[in-house]
């Protein structure tokens, strides 16, 4: 055999080991240079360069294609002027291989050699396409068995329609596919019930038809990455595709399941899915465009007291009419969805008109505050809206709607009724938060707290006769956190349960041992709503007394006007419960909310705890008095003893004892104090002789 036969030979071998185009169009390139030393080898197929050796990153690409069969002269980066050499086959999978070098021409020899290998190239080429056909044809089956399968056993519509998708993509060489599907309730926005890619509007797209019931439901589209159609057998594949999206749809349980995975039952909006998925395609758009669009984030407020009070089915009505009024106050081109509760989202795109998202949400706070006709009743509810304007940097459509959400959980801090828009600030905010959230979980399960007692005391003698027990948090890296700040946040996040048990638990442990100075020392402890509401809380109490030997009237309990107030008609027999113990009852922070007569005639109350704001004028002039004189006259008529709270001055001590107000507490007398503090408080004023209370 000659050396032309056996370098043929080789080069057969070695390009036929490979069962792939590229790796075969690589080796190629690779040897036909080395066997004809030359400094570049290079395969096209088609009109693309699919290989090539010798030129680095920078290969010329579009010069190397455009190579026509023969020899040239050609001036090549890196090399210069090069003899370039071309030899073709032709067939299904037609190409040219390509050689080139500095020093001199090809020989005849050389040429005859090269247009050899290509021959084989070429019939190896056809080989592996074959192959390559039949394992795309076998891959095909297994995909499409999958999805029937999937399809009998009644999987989630969502989870076949993906595989459906992800299939065709992964079969169609990476293409971008999706599921467009028409939308009988908005005809004018196709549904994308599932994709392979966010952008559906770039490169050439193909479609086949899906239906449901013989009846046109929608398209599979497959868009292409170059621009490039798709060759009669990957129409095929994608038609084949398409039937089983069908099949799928088709199934009466499936089709079902399409509109409940895509909308709401109770009010037809589109959920969240299907939101998502428009704001995605909105998001798309907009950076193509450069147009802004944004997404407002509603919440009911006072729907749970609605829900709660007239129950469920009401609750729905209420729903359905609430959802009806945000469709009212937007365009058609706008999508409303319900993501469930009482919880919508509005997405809103620039129309050449500009956004507007401010007057739009003031619109729905307006719609919200009028009255809903429901069960011949007028019921008012309200709305807060965070509002979230895309920036345009690349933001998600979760990212965004977060953003919304964030700034919509600013408004109701705020007071609710109201707007906010998203500020960056906000997501900092929210962190810090979060932390602050864990860390008072960690303090509260774990010992983190700390009682402060500040003295009540006997107006006209200046004894104390009770100390009030206040939880302190002192932060391991920001210090004292105000009781203002960690006790709702307590309440917010479920703790304030426990918190209160330790408070109780720790306080009567303490008062028990301050008893052997003042006998007649008692516990003021303050109860959060959540307590009240807990039945648990008198067993709580009376272990709290029991174990540390106090009898109940050792004990007063305050809670607040507003808890009297809350509407829970259990709150009266949980309180007398409390008050078989023996424990007094106090309304902290009187006057400052909507007490009557009635309510303290209907509760078991035993003290009123004048608010700081009324002491503090107390001293100004007869007519700032007014108020306290009223609330320890009342007291005095219904036999009520009267606290006054922030006592600061002699002069506030003066007129509050010319108001015959009985007793008080505040700086004149002592700041809240740690334990071991208030003992040395309690052993200067009763020594170390037990004292009793004057009766």
């Amino acid at each position: 055999m000659s050396l032309g036969g056996h370098q043929l030979v080789e080069f057969l071998t070695a390009v036929s080991a490979d069962q792939d185009e590229a790796a075969a169009t690589a080796v190629a390139a690779r040897l036909a240079a080395e066997q004809l030393a030359a400094n570049v080898g290079g395969v096209v197929v088609g009109d693309s360069l699919r290989a090539v050796t010798g030129l680095g990153d920078g290969a010329p690409t579009a010069e190397l294609a455009a190579v026509h069969p023969g020899t040239h002269l050609a001036t090549l980066p890196g090399l210069g002027t090069c003899h370039v050499a071309s030899c073709a086959w032709e067939g299904a999978r037609a190409g040219r291989l390509i050689v080139a070098r500095v020093s001199e021409d090809f020989t005849a020899h050389e040429r005859n050699l090269l247009l050899g290998m290509a021959g084989v190239l070429g019939l190896s080429l056809r080989g592996i396409a074959s192959l390559e056909i039949e394992r795309t044809r076998q891959r095909l089956l297994e995909v499409l068995l999958d999805i029937q399968r999937s399809i009998s056993h009644r999987v989630a519509l969502p989870e076949v329609l993906e595989a459906i998708t992800a299939g065709a993509s992964a079969l169609l060489g990476g293409c971008a596919v999706s599921l467009v599907l028409h939308d009988a309730l908005d005809p004018e926005r196709p549904i994308v019930a599932s994709t392979t890619a966010g952008d559906l509007e770039s490169g050439e797209t193909i479609a086949a038809p899906v239906h449901v019931n013989g009846s046109p439901a929608g398209e599979l589209v497959a868009t292409t990455h170059d621009g490039a159609p798709l060759d009669v057998a990957q129409l095929g594949m994608l038609d084949a595709f398409a039937e089983h999206a069908s099949l799928a749809l088709t199934d009466a349980r499936t089709v079902e399941a399409m509109q409940e995975a895509f909308h709401d039952p109770l009010t037809g909006l589109p959920n969240r899915a299907l939101f998502l998925d428009r704001l995605q395609h909105a998001l798309d758009v907009a950076a193509r465009r450069a147009t802004e669009l944004c997404v407002l984030f509603v919440d009911l407020d006072r729907f749970k007291a609605v829900n709660d009070s007239l129950g469920h089915a009401a609750g729905d009505e209420l729903l359905r009419a609430a959802a009806a009024r945000l469709s009212e106050c937007t365009r058609a081109a706008d999508t409303t969805a319900r993501f469930g509760g009482d919880e919508f989202a509005l997405l809103l795109e620039d129309d050449g008109n500009g956004l507007q998202p401010e007057v739009v949400a003031e619109r729905i706070i307006a719609s919200m505050r009028r009255p809903f006709p429901l069960e011949g009743k007028e019921v008012f509810i309200g709305a807060t809206v965070g509002i979230a304007i895309a920036d345009g940097d690349g933001q998600g459509p979760d990212e965004l709607l977060r953003n919304a959400d964030l700034a919509m959980y600013r408004a109701k801090k705020e007071g609710g009724g109201r707007a906010a828009t998203f500020e960056n600030a906000m997501r900092t905010a929210l962190l810090a938060r979060i932390e602050l959230e864990a860390d008072l979980r960690h303090a509260v399960a774990g010992g983190g707290l700390t009682i402060a007692y500040q003295p009540v005391v006997e107006l006209r003698t200046g004894r104390a006769v009770a100390v009030e027990a206040l939880a302190r948090w002192r932060h391991p890296t920001q210090g004292p956190i105000l009781p203002l700040t960690f006790i709702p946040l307590a309440e917010e996040i479920g703790v304030i349960g426990e918190l209160g048990r330790w408070v109780l638990a720790e306080g009567c442990r303490q008062l028990a041992e301050w008893r052997r100075l003042a006998p007649d020392l008692i516990l003021n402890v303050n109860l959060s709503a959540q307590q009240l509401r807990d039945d648990g809380l008198p067993a709580d109490v009376e272990c709290a007394l029991r174990i540390n030997g106090l009898p109940g009237s050792a004990l007063t309990l305050e809670i607040t006007e507003s808890m009297l107030l809350s509407g829970d008609e259990d709150a009266a027999a949980r309180l007398q419960r409390l008050k078989a113990l023996g424990l007094s009852i106090a309304v902290d922070d009187f006057g400052t909310g909507y007490s009557s007569l009635s309510y303290l005639q209907q509760f078991p109350v035993d003290a009123l705890k004048i608010d700081k704001s009324f002491v503090d004028s107390v001293a100004a002039s007869p007519q700032d008095s007014a108020l306290a004189r009223t609330i320890v006259e009342l007291g005095r008529g219904m036999r009520l003893e009267t606290i006054a709270e922030g006592i600061e001055s002699v002069e506030q001590l003066d007129c509050l004892r010319q108001l015959r107000c009985e007793l008080g507490q505040g700086y004149h007398f002592s700041q809240p104090l740690e334990g071991a503090g208030l003992t040395s408080y309690l052993e200067r004023q009763f020594g170390a002789e037990p004292v009793r209370r004057a009766a």
